[in-house]
């Protein structure tokens, strides 16, 4: 068959499953389906698409079988096939309902944290969420040590990680563990939360920024952190604090006020003190850098707009003009 015909065939096998049952499928289908798991990308991507809808049709023994094939979706014919690896993100986040918590820890977390070290930021973003998931779910389990265990090596390899990035993306993924409730809060105080603090003192500002968004617009959310009767409130206050103090002016910013202003404004507008609005609400932006002598150039953050790179004012807002 010719590799078109291979793809149409890839997206639509998990519908011939809910037709012919899990027997027939079994016997018929999964061999076919095998195949397109070893075939061109441009096969191999309908299979993923829709691999969460397949594999929930089979035995869980048979089922089982694909965990050690998983792994090889990280590998693609182009490594520039980004959008590969950011579906695959979202279908794991699915099987973590279909395996054990062994069978997640031991086979999908190694995955899930090579994807939180993507150099794409649309694949990592999407892994922030699988992993906190991932958390979630092995944190529930009985007994609770390969939730614990997870964590730990979360603090290890993201939180004291060398390179700014990795201690950034620890950030990234306590804010998602926090807003999607993965952890009890008194576990995430003990577990997650003390590294965290630590990085107040980071030397880089994007991770400071962040840390500064996080514990205001998130975990001051949570009543746990708002009690007096919370142990670890003071710990909190007093980061917050330093950060108000920080040497960045936007770290001092977004730890002093609620960054989101009322009205269609923004950050952006009030700190250059224009009136003017934007043509649309753009959350993300941190600071305006002017370059050369018309030119102004925004820096924006992962959280909300998904860019790591600085990008010209006059391509993100066509009719916004800066003051001068």
């Amino acid at each position: 068959l010719q590799w078109k015909v291979r793809r149409t065939l890839a997206f639509s096998i998990h519908e011939l499953a809910v037709i012919l049952g899990d027997q027939l499928t079994a016997a018929d289908l999964v061999p076919i389906f095998n195949g397109f798991l070893k075939d061109l990308d441009e096969v191999r991507i309908g299979v993923l698409k829709h691999l969460h809808d397949f594999l929930k049709l089979l035995h869980i023994d048979k089922r089982r079988e694909y965990l050690y094939q998983l792994q090889e979706f990280l590998v693609t014919d182009n490594s520039r096939n980004w959008r590969f690896r950011a579906e695959l993100a979202e279908q794991l986040i699915l099987l973590l309902e279909l395996y054990s918590p062994r069978d997640v820890y031991d086979y999908l977390r190694p995955i899930a944290l090579n994807l939180c070290a993507d150099k794409v930021s649309s694949v990592r973003w999407i892994s922030y969420k699988l992993v906190s998931e991932m958390v979630k779910k092995l944190h529930t389990a009985t007994p609770p040590t390969f939730g614990v265990d997870l964590i730990n090596e979360l603090v290890e390899n993201f939180g004291r990680c060398p390179k700014w990035s990795g201690r950034q993306a620890f950030v990234f993924v306590c804010q998602t563990v926090i807003e999607d409730d993965c952890l009890p809060m008194d576990q995430f105080a003990v577990h997650l939360m003390p590294q965290l603090l630590t990085l107040a003192n980071d030397r880089v500002p994007n991770v400071r920024v962040l840390l500064a968004k996080t514990l205001r617009q998130t975990l001051l959310e949570k009543e746990y952190f708002l009690t007096s009767a919370s142990c670890h409130q003071e710990a909190v206050e007093q980061t917050i604090m330093a950060l108000q103090m920080d040497r960045d002016s936007d770290v001092k910013y977004f730890a002093s006020i609620h960054p989101r202003l009322g009205g269609g404004e923004t950050f952006l507008s009030r700190r250059l003190n224009c009136r003017c609005k934007l043509p649309t609400p753009i959350p993300g932006i941190l600071r305006v850098k002017r370059k050369y002598s018309k030119h102004y150039y925004l820096i924006l953050t992962l959280r909300e707009n998904n860019f790591s790179e600085d990008y010209n004012c006059h391509r993100s807002l066509k009719s916004f003009r800066l003051p001068d």
